[in-house]
């Protein structure tokens, strides 16, 4: 019964967390959230893989109007995973990207910018998509989702999979330089 109560309140925190992003979002805006080649993006937020939380660091670059690369570090709680052993570094994972935009193709408002692509890291590799919305010149929210579909280098076999299979969500704050 207290494993359904933290539950419960960790999807009450999700909620929560999406209604606070969406209520920063004024009504109108002028920036551009995809400005095609030379574009640099940081970003940073909220990442759930599997029913785990955690965060999530990553960096795009756009090499052209349509494609854009990068690398991102994820890191999920992995606390309650195997006790008593050696697990500092179960929960990480670092992965490369590569995107491509969708903005021009469908004509989108400069605002909003809708990606997909592959993502192939130290510990799995996968397809994701996202969504991207400046409220400023500077500054934005993002959303993303990621499926892990197979095992690359470093999921460990003996603790179980962290990523492997799983389906990664993550929201958070962009910037733009």
């Amino acid at each position: 019964m207290k494993m359904m109560r933290n539950v419960d309140k960790f999807r009450l925190f999700q909620w929560l967390l999406l209604l606070g992003c969406l209520l920063c979002v004024p009504h109108s805006a002028q920036a551009q959230a995809w400005d095609g080649e030379g574009d640099i993006k940081v970003y940073a937020g909220y990442a759930n893989v599997g029913g785990r939380s955690g965060i999530e660091l990553g960096s795009d670059y756009a090499l052209s109007d349509f494609v854009s690369v990068g690398g991102q570090l994820t890191y999920v709680n992995v606390k309650d995973y195997d006790e008593g052993r050696d697990r500092a570094f179960m929960g990480y994972d670092f992965s490369l990207t590569g995107n491509y935009h969708w903005a021009e193709v469908l004509k989108l408002p400069s605002v909003l910018d809708i990606y997909s692509g592959v993502s192939v890291g130290l510990r799995t590799a996968g397809l994701q998509a996202g969504v991207r919305y400046n409220f400023s010149e500077t500054f934005g929210l993002y959303g993303q989702v990621r499926q892990n579909l197979f095992k690359t280098f470093g999921d460990d076999v003996e603790h179980g999979r962290v990523y492997q299979g799983k389906t990664a969500l993550s929201v958070g704050l962009t910037v733009t330089f």
